[in-house]
């Protein structure tokens, strides 16, 4: 059961003359991030844009939502109790009246120009999907407060359905599709508690070729002192990982260059899952062994044609 938390949401306005954006927001107990997430969606340039806000059965977040809510532009509906990132999303894809759908995560931002520039491609362009670029903020807390160490953009990659099939290289919140996508594709898989939006990707990819605009139009975080991720989260991820591959093992049967990348690729994340569990997730080797891995997977993956 949902509850609504806007029960005048019905009542947004729609700009004439351009299409609706919904822009769906899942939020677990991170109310204090929240507010700057909301705050970055309502700056945009671009006004004909939809918040749905589903509380995934975290801290109330009834106040944060009112404040910003003067042009009645935010629904807010909340889980009774927490399901996870698939079902949150799905929820309110469930009631986005959007002809595009974007995705924000409560921690990271659009920058101003993030659904304009979407839009116009779209719009002008013969494709239901495509995606941008985003700046990664590395984050470490110093004196209790989160600071931004350094800014870098780990991935500006030309679509490869094929890659798609190896790793993900597209944040969510860098995509914006047609809603009517998910009709042929099916929505985000709940039974998956993480890599839900690859997963989603690996699907829509094979009906709809994805197209990249090389430009920078929003941030995620990138936490340095490993609080975002533990031990047993990365078990869960490598265990993930292999879940997607069988899925979709399929779609590989005749790209034996596209298996052996994915053999290597679950074979690096086995051995970060391990050396966290050694080290400790936080501590300064795993970080820069963590570094040195990946950047030595994306060479070997990326820099392959297949």
């Amino acid at each position: 059961m949902l509850a609504s938390q806007n029960p005048h949401s019905s009542s947004i306005l729609l700009e004439t003359g351009t299409p609706l954006v919904s822009v769906i927001v899942p939020t677990y107990n991170r109310p204090e991030m929240l507010a700057d997430c909301l705050r970055s969606i309502l700056h945009q340039t671009y006004p004909n844009v939809e918040i749905i806000v589903v509380n995934d059965g975290g801290v109330d977040v009834k106040k944060i939502i009112d404040s910003l809510n003067q042009q009645n532009k935010i629904t807010s509906l909340a889980h009774p109790s927490n399901r996870g990132m698939a079902a949150a999303r799905n929820t309110g894809v469930a009631v986005a009246r959007g002809k595009y759908l974007a995705y924000l995560d409560d921690d990271d931002s659009y920058l101003p120009h993030h659904i304009e520039t979407l839009v116009s491609f779209l719009e002008n362009n013969d494709c239901k999907v495509a995606y941008t670029d985003a700046h990664r903020a590395h984050i470490n807390t110093i004196n209790g407060r989160d600071t931004v160490q350094r800014r870098d953009v780990p991935y500006s990659i030309d679509f490869d359905s094929d890659r798609m099939l190896i790793q993900n290289y597209i944040p969510t919140l860098c995509v914006m599709h047609e809603k009517n996508c998910l009709d042929t594709t099916g929505s985000f898989d709940e039974d998956l508690t993480v890599l839900e939006d690859w997963d989603l990707w690996i699907r829509m990819s094979r009906r709809y070729p994805f197209a990249h605009v090389k430009k920078i139009t929003c941030e995620f975080v990138w936490r340095t002192d490993g609080k975002t991720m533990s031990s047993g989260r990365r078990t869960e991820f490598w265990r993930t990982v292999d879940i997607i591959y069988r899925k979709y093992r399929h779609l590989t049967q005749d790209k034996p260059r596209v298996r052996e990348s994915q053999r290597a690729y679950l074979r690096n994340v086995k051995i970060v899952s391990c050396l966290s569990r050694i080290l400790g997730e936080q501590s300064a080797a795993f970080q820069w062994l963590l570094h040195v891995l990946t950047a030595a997977h994306n060479k070997y993956s990326f820099l392959s044609k297949y």
